[in-house]
């Protein structure tokens, strides 16, 4: 029992360095062709979704913007 108690005490005064390198990064998406890195898509008014930056059948580089729901 003794050697639990110090088992977990020496975890808790000595974290490990897998913990130091699990730090959480911001969720970035980048693409390949341009170098362009657009973080997650902001949040857009009512009636609005957030579509992300594409490709237009062209091949142009369409930025993220926010369009409008389709309602019938």
């Amino acid at each position: 029992m003794r050697f639990a108690m110090l088992l977990l005490i020496g975890v808790c005064l000595f974290p490990s360095t897998s913990a130091r390198s699990a730090i959480l990064q911001p969720l970035v998406i980048e693409s390949q062709e341009n170098g362009i890195v657009e973080v997650a898509g902001p949040r857009c008014g009512r009636y609005l979704h957030y579509v992300r930056g594409h490709k237009a059948r062209s091949g142009r580089w369409i930025k993220g913007h926010c369009v409008r729901n389709r309602h019938r």
